[in-house]
Parts: C-alpha cells; structure tokens; sequence
C-alpha cells in the first residue's frame, strides 16, 4: 500500500513540476535587442569591401549581436546591382551591390529602417531592388513600400509570447526624385495623421519601436521639431524612439518613462571630416512585460569604415560626451569597465 501512495505522489510532483515549469516559460518574455546608427556600404564603405571582402565591415562587432533577438539599424544606401541615379550631385548617389544583403544577415542584422533621404538614389527599381533581396534574405525592413500606404504600414515580430512592432519615417523626402503616391517610395512623416498610425500599430503589439530619419546634420543636441515629434509619438503610444541622420550622437531623453535616443549616430561609414561622425554606440535593450528593463551602451570608433570597440580613454570620452548631451533629459548613464549602463526606474 506504501509504494502505490509513494508512486502517486511521485506523479503528482512530476505534474507539479511541469505545471510550474510552464509557467515559468510563458512567464518569460524577455526580448534581447541590438539597435544601431546609420549604416552605408556605398562611396569609401564600397572601396573597402571590394579591397577587403563583404564581411569587413562587421568583424569587430557581430559578437555582440550574435546573440540577439533583434538587430536593427538604418540602412543609407539602396542595394541595387545596376545604375538608374536620380538628379543630384553624383558624389551624394549611393547604391550597394546585391551580395551585401547576405553579410547583413550573417553578421545579425534581421531588421532594417529604409526610410531616409538616401533610399531612392537609384529611383523606384533602386528600391524595388533593396525590398526584393531583403525579402530574399529574411531581413526584414520598415518605412518603404510599392505604393505610398504600402511604407507607412507597420513591422511586427512575434517572439517569446511578445509582439513587437516597428514603424520607420523620414522627415526628408529623397533628392532627385519626383513623387508619386502610387509609386513605391519611403514613408514620410505626416504630422497630423502620425498619431493615428501609431495607435493603430499599437493596439496591434505589445511593444512599439518607432525610428525617425530627422535632426540637424553634426548637431549634437535634438532640435525642437525633433523633441515635438518625439513626445507626440511617445504620447500616442511609441515605446521606443530611435534617431538617425545627424551623423553624429545626439542625448537620450526619459520622457514619460519611454526612451528616445535622438540620433545614434553613424555606424558603418566612410571617413568624415567633421567632428563625431566617428563615435557612436550599439545599444542592447531588455525588453520584458512591454517595458524596456535594461539599457547597455557600448562605445564605438569608427576606424576605416569598420565599427570598433572603443577602450580605456577614447571609451570613457565617448560615454562622458553622451552623458553630457543627455543632462537635463532625466537619464543617468553609469560608466563601469568601458560600458555605459542606463539606470532605469522601477
């Protein structure tokens, strides 16, 4: 009698366990994302991947991403294998060739903005082009499409019981390039219907990241127009707000408990001259219960077109520079081990 009440028991914690074991999976949501600044694989970038492979860019970086969720950046440059420019300065015309979609999705990349002012250098075809190997390559992408209403329709990704939503702007419309709301093209911003996009995004996930292509080129503090937009998306439900098109690191802001990283600065990019377009940082984020619980900024130099870790001195410079357009803007980044933390309120 003994050992059939000893063998219920051992069924009934074997079940106890398994009950307990799921819930604690379907308790766990926790999303580990790695976002970026600009990325272009056009002018310098190209001459150095011709000379040094289509890997070259990502070499001292991917270990970071290697185990993330997420990876997202922006991408400056259509990737279009022939030549159809639109009218502008030909030094200012980008395109990459078709082989650089696979090192971005080797390297980790599975998510990339398309909305900004560089996107239709090679026209309609050009992006045609970018979204099919995209496509091809399982990347996903945000802020373009075949039609005006086809760029402005939200990302979702559905992963660890979370969805998580993406919407991409630009406040620039392309150069050179005549529009047409039937054509494909990039999203941009409309600010009288953007709350209303953003609801509708939301109510669909369960986390919303927005990214906006906006700001003064080598400025290192947010416009005015940059933080209106930025509290507007926030207020009707953006969770996330990443920046890019300065150049260079602009400050983070805390409003409302949401995070806005106004320009993230370059990432993969050619030589310039002016001061910052060298420094940069990848962000890891926790995402976990709809709220981001961890911040991690890890302090890039940008050597021969190739995103590097940056140490000792040229780390603290770029974390305290960070720190110091930050102030004011209810973000307090600890610097330890050259690594910045954001403190994040409970």
């Amino acid at each position: 009698m003994k050992s059939k009440y000893i063998i219920i028991s051992i069924i009934f914690l074997v079940a106890l366990v398994v009950i307990v074991t799921d819930k604690i999976i379907e308790a766990n949501k926790e999303i580990n994302m790695s976002v970026v600044g600009d990325i272009l694989l056009s002018r310098g970038v190209g001459d150095k991947i011709n000379e040094e492979g289509y890997q070259y860019p990502y070499e001292h970086v991917k270990d970071i991403f290697k185990d993330k969720d997420i990876v997202f950046g922006n991408l400056e440059c259509p990737i279009y294998d022939e030549s159809n420019p639109v009218y502008k300065k030909p030094q200012i015309v980008f395109k990459a060739d078709s082989s650089n979609t696979i090192a971005l999705k080797d390297a980790g990349f599975n998510i990339l903005s398309l909305a900004n002012n560089h996107t239709m250098d090679q026209n309609s075809v050009g992006l045609m082009s970018t979204m099919n190997l995209l496509n091809k390559t399982n990347i996903g992408y945000i802020g373009a499409g075949k039609s005006y209403g086809d760029a402005r329709k939200p990302y979702f990704v559905k992963m660890n019981n979370t969805v998580i939503g993406f919407l991409a702007y630009s406040v620039f419309p392309p150069e050179g390039y005549i529009f047409s709301p039937s054509r494909p093209d990039v999203a941009r911003v409309d600010f009288d219907k953007l709350d209303k996009e953003i609801q509708m995004a939301r109510e669909n996930c369960d986390f919303l990241v927005l990214s906006f292509h906006w700001g003064n080129e080598y400025e290192f503090y947010p416009s005015e127009y940059q933080r209106e937009l930025a509290y507007k998306a926030v207020d009707s439900g953006a969770d996330l707000i990443l920046g890019h098109h300065p150049h260079v690191l602009q400050g983070i802001e805390n409003y409302r408990d949401k995070y806005i990283f106004y320009s993230l600065g370059n990432f993969i990019f050619d030589r310039q001259i002016q001061s910052g377009t060298d420094e940069t940082i990848i962000v890891d984020l926790v995402i976990n219960d709809s709220k981001v619980k961890k911040i991690t900024l890890h302090p890039i130099e940008i050597k021969d077109c190739q995103p590097t870790l940056a140490r000792d001195n040229k780390a603290d410079y770029i974390l305290n520079r960070l720190k110091k357009y930050s102030e004011e803007m209810d973000v307090v980044i600890q610097i330890d081990n050259n690594i910045g933390i954001i403190q994040i309120s409970d």
